[in-house]
């Protein structure tokens, strides 16, 4: 598309209110899938945000205005945009919006901190290199790369073991809760990695409880810290077990063995390092994580085909074999991303492009750009089928991938270790000829999956959590078998 400079660029579509933000605030925080496709929805339909040529579009709109939390919200489900956003920050020029005045988008138009300061430096203070724009962060990245290259490779048997031990555990013909399961699993195995404990160490819960208490706090729609004689606020509770734990991981990291795969290339200071595996080792971070393994698991087992995929993975040849998984893996990250978006604050106005017979859209200084990568991984633009669950999708190259770890200079820091943990868990499962049987009864954990397409915004709502992660709202009950 080509930027049409006949027309005069336009806020994006979306009326607000001074009564609508408290109710927009509630309803993205309930589901952002339903408040997105259903403010889309009536925007499409409505005559003031129609095609400027007058024609009816069925296209849904790219950028929708919201207003969350008090900020004025682009909400981005473009691909490209999405795409274009993230990678601005290395100085590439992006062809699919420009600044105001003319000029090519910078490197600092598009910036984090600044975004994600009121919802997270009250839990994950500085020095936290997810909040860190440039110059300082490209530093820290260098540093960081460099601390974790060898990570996934030096707890590659880690995790297999992990693995094996949480599946032999499994009773067989017992049943449990697939993501209940998964998310012990998950905070075994980064317990394991980044503070080398286990379950039967006396830190191992005092960690966990800590964590889930500050995510309560983080998410809780109270915003304000409120600690009283008979009452404290769920913010000012997340807040104290922060500083519990930057205490407890102080200590615990500068009491750690050197040789530990994690601190063993011994680049990023200690202090720095206990600061950021309070992000690492985060309820967060283990939702993310159990999340990604629930639909990974649900997609090799209970996904409708027969055989299975995980009996067609195993079937496979040696070379064969792992292709397919890997691409069952990407295309579960590109479906079902954990995080289902991120968001950047915009420093300069910018105008991002339309189709044809539509105004430019204009960004404003100060807003806040939200990128959906639920909506942007499923872009028709980019993916034939893109609803679609197709476990070959991978198998060849030129498939864009989601997501799932963003992209750009500030794709996420753990990607390649995350990578290496979901592979384990399922070589695992496959090696130990593990079979699962249940059914997958929500039909908006079913979209979520890429199993049923076209499912409404209201059934993802009612079946799929999606903040802080993606999960389903009730159980996936399964059943364990295993092979003779």
């Amino acid at each position: 598309m080509d930027m049409d400079t006949d027309m005069e660029p336009q806020l994006p579509p979306g009326q607000i209110s001074a009564l609508s933000t408290l109710s927009q605030s509630m309803s993205f925080h309930s589901s952002p899938e339903s408040f997105i496709s259903s403010r889309a929805q009536n925007l499409s339909s409505s005559s003031t945000h129609r095609p400027l040529d007058g024609k009816t579009s069925s296209t849904l709109p790219s950028i929708v205005r919201a207003r969350i939390l008090n900020r004025n919200v682009a909400v981005v489900s473009s691909h490209q945009f999405c795409k274009d956003v993230l990678e601005a920050e290395s100085g590439r020029r992006q062809d699919s919006f420009r600044l105001a005045s003319g000029e090519s988008v910078g490197p600092t138009t598009f910036t984090v901190n600044a975004a994600y300061s009121q919802l997270m430096s009250d839990f994950f203070p500085s020095p936290n290199i997810l909040l860190l724009d440039k110059p300082v962060h490209d530093g820290q990245r260098t540093l960081w790369n460099e601390q974790l290259s060898s990570l996934p490779a030096d707890v590659s048997g880690t995790i297999q073991s992990l693995s094996r031990d949480h599946f032999s555990s499994w009773a067989a013909g017992g049943t449990f809760d697939l993501y209940d399961s998964m998310k012990d699993l998950s905070w075994q195995i980064l317990l394991s990695i980044f503070l080398q404990l286990c379950p039967t160490d006396e830190k191992y819960s005092t960690f966990e409880t800590l964590h889930e208490t500050l995510l309560r706090g983080q998410f809780s729609l109270f915003p304000i810290a409120v600690n009283t004689r008979f009452w404290r606020s769920p913010r000012s509770k997340g807040i104290d077990a922060r500083k519990q734990l930057q205490e407890l991981l102080s200590r615990h990291v500068q009491s750690m063995d050197s040789a530990c795969p994690f601190l063993r290339k011994d680049i990023v200071p200690l202090d720095n390092v206990a600061s950021n595996v309070l992000l690492f080792t985060s309820s967060i971070a283990v939702k993310a994580l159990a999340s990604l393994l629930t639909a990974t698991l649900s997609n090799l087992f209970l996904f409708p085909s027969h055989p299975s995929l995980a009996d067609q993975v195993r079937d496979e040849s040696l070379a064969n074999g792992p292709i397919l998984l890997n691409s069952i893996l990407r295309e579960t990250e590109r479906l079902s991303p954990p995080v289902v978006g991120v968001m950047r604050r915009v420093h300069q106005d910018v105008i991002f492009q339309s189709p044809p017979g539509q105004a430019p859209i204009l960004i404003p200084a100060g807003w806040d750009v939200w990128m959906y990568f639920v909506g942007a991984a499923r872009d028709s633009a980019v993916y034939e089928m893109g609803e679609k669950f197709v476990p070959e999708r991978f198998v060849s190259e030129g498939a864009q991938e989601g997501f799932a770890f963003g992209a750009g200079p500030k794709t996420c820091l753990g990607r390649d270790t995350v990578r290496e943990i979901v592979k384990g868990v399922a070589n695992a499962a496959l090696v130990l000829d593990i079979r699962l049987e249940g059914e997958v009864k929500g039909e908006g954990v079913q979209g979520w999956l890429g199993w049923k397409t076209g499912v409404s915004p209201e059934a993802f709502a009612r079946d799929l959590k999606q903040l802080p992660c993606q999960r389903p709202r009730e159980s996936i009950q399964v059943r364990v078998n295993r092979g003779s």
